[in-house]
């Protein structure tokens, strides 16, 4: 098949496929660059030209796994987040634009202290982390992340971006606690599962591919709320800020847990869909 006809077929397919019809033209443009490495300007001087069989078979290998719901960003591996580009694959949340509402959370609870100590629980990819570093290159960070196939991308993450006073922990956000003295954090984030276990089948089919692990929350989807508010706050110094990203209904539960462990001044913040979004909070 001709670049053409491959495009034809690939806009055809996901058409069929895909819930979101907005959405086609730009991702069969982003499968095209990244499979068959045509930019979208060079795509019309090229559009009678074929690839070579084996581009041609991982095109329509790629459009077929788009079709079946796969994310795009697993078949493309990547995604960008306030203007970073980051791996993703199988095995770790895809970055969403919302987890930009933390970061500028954090950025504004850290102001000028220059060189804060500050750790990211559940941190999947990296990005808030790495985010942070780019901004305060003194700052000592903790990104900690249980899972083999996330700490891998984080990992690889942290080393693509130079983001060098980022350390990357595996473990346990249940049981790591132990390893940190009280008072030490001048500020905590996370944004952790908090899908109600319930509702895992009823999300959409990409979603569905993403790791159970970074989506479920647990019974009521505060399993991980409880788990920071009772076993990490005491690390945070008097003073220090706690940020949690937050699913749409979670505010008022999530600010209960807070109170009951000496967060004061608590404040929700909303998308850019006027959802909350985030619940930022100092301790006293």
């Amino acid at each position: 098949m001709t670049y053409q006809e491959l495009y034809i077929y690939a806009n055809q397919k996901l058409k069929e496929a895909l819930c979101d019809q907005d959405s086609v033209p730009y991702e069969v443009r982003c499968l095209i660059s990244d499979i068959l490495g045509i930019r979208h300007y060079d795509f019309p001087a090229l559009r009678t030209q074929s690839p070579d069989k084996d581009d041609e078979s991982r095109f329509i290998m790629a459009v077929e796994r788009r079709a079946a719901g796969v994310p795009l960003q697993y078949i493309t591996g990547r995604q960008i987040f306030m203007g970073r580009e980051y791996d993703v694959g199988e095995g770790v949340l895809i970055p969403r634009d919302d987890t930009e509402v933390a970061v500028r959370a954090c950025m504004s609870a850290l102001g000028k202290n220059d060189c804060p100590k500050l750790i990211d629980l559940c941190s999947g990819s990296g990005i808030i982390p790495i985010t942070l570093a780019g901004d305060y290159p003194r700052a000592d960070i903790t990104a900690l992340e249980l899972y083999d196939e996330a700490f891998c991308f984080l990992q690889k993450n942290i080393a693509a971006h130079h983001a060098a006073n980022v350390k990357p922990l595996q473990a346990d956000v249940f049981s790591a606690y132990n390893r940190f003295e009280d008072g030490c954090f001048d500020l905590i984030v996370s944004n952790p599962p908090y899908i109600r276990s319930d509702e895992l089948s009823n999300l959409q089919t990409e979603v569905q591919c993403e790791p159970r692990s970074a989506l479920d929350g647990g019974d009521d989807g505060l399993t991980f709320y409880r788990a920071i508010a009772e076993l990490w706050l005491d690390k945070l110094r008097s003073g220090g800020t706690v940020v949690l990203e937050i699913g749409e209904e979670q505010a008022q539960a999530v600010s209960r847990l807070l109170m009951m462990n000496n967060i004061v001044n608590i404040t929700v913040l909303k998308d850019i869909q006027d959802l909350d979004r985030v619940i930022i909070g100092t301790k006293k």
